[in-house]
């Protein structure tokens, strides 16, 4: 009987580790384990592009006023600015990332340059996380918390962005403080005018370096194509 009770404790005694009972010690180890286990991380999706055609109107930081549309991932945008007489209108490819840029003070003439990363209005690009909701000139959106772009001039950037992929605000940190670049008061989706996607007959382009269109948007210190490089002086003749 001693003999059997001896083999109990002994088993008993391979069942313990350190003094703590098999059922703790595997709660234990597998807290230890789920402790130090790498956490995957959160997965990015890419930012969704306009896959509707619609207009838009939209308020600019600064009062500026904006006029978009859009069709078969082409977007025409026309900025208006209470400092500046007249309007600059774009034309962006958003597959090329390119865009064509009219200004007022050239009229003749048209810039091109590569849609730059901090480029905010109406459809963005690269991942995000979708981190809310809400709701922006009477529309639904996802609120998406938009991946830094390489080289950007810009901070963390949010966008409320529909499910058919129509930014309607965008929201960037500029020097640690948050302002609101871009957010639409109204949105109609409806077929567009092909036409207003193309250049008038006659304008000449000129290909530009890759820039920034920061001095569009109304965020100042980044330069763009609506700082459009000044006239020559005219030449002066030797009496």
């Amino acid at each position: 009987m001693a003999q059997d009770d001896r083999r109990r404790a002994g088993g008993c005694g391979r069942r313990a580790v350190a003094g703590i009972a098999r059922p703790a010690f595997a709660i234990l180890a597998g807290t230890m384990v789920a402790l130090l286990s790498p956490v995957s991380p959160v997965r990015a999706d890419p930012v969704p592009l306009p896959s509707a055609d619609f207009a838009l109107k939209a308020n600019l930081k600064r009062g500026g006023t904006l006029d978009l549309a859009h069709s078969q991932g082409r977007m025409r945008v026309e900025i208006q600015k209470p400092n500046i007489p007249g309007s600059m209108v774009g034309i962006i490819d958003l597959k090329a990332r390119s865009m064509v840029v009219r200004t007022p003070n050239l009229p003749n003439m048209a810039v091109e340059i590569e849609l730059p990363p901090e480029y905010v209005l109406g459809a963005l690009s690269g991942t995000g996380l979708r981190v809310g909701e809400d709701t922006v000139a009477g529309e639904a959106c996802d609120v998406w918390k938009v991946d830094p772009q390489m080289k950007s001039a810009l901070g963390a950037t949010t966008a409320c962005i529909t499910p058919d992929g129509i930014a309607l605000r965008t929201t960037v940190d500029i020097k640690g403080a948050k302002h609101t670049v871009f957010e639409a008061t109204s949105l109609t989706r409806a077929p567009q005018d092909q036409a207003q996607f193309q250049l008038p007959a006659g304008i000449q382009v000129m290909k530009v370096p890759k820039g920034k269109i920061g001095a569009a948007l109304g965020i100042p210190g980044l330069g763009g194509p609506a700082e459009a490089p000044a006239a020559p002086p005219p030449a002066t003749t030797k009496p």
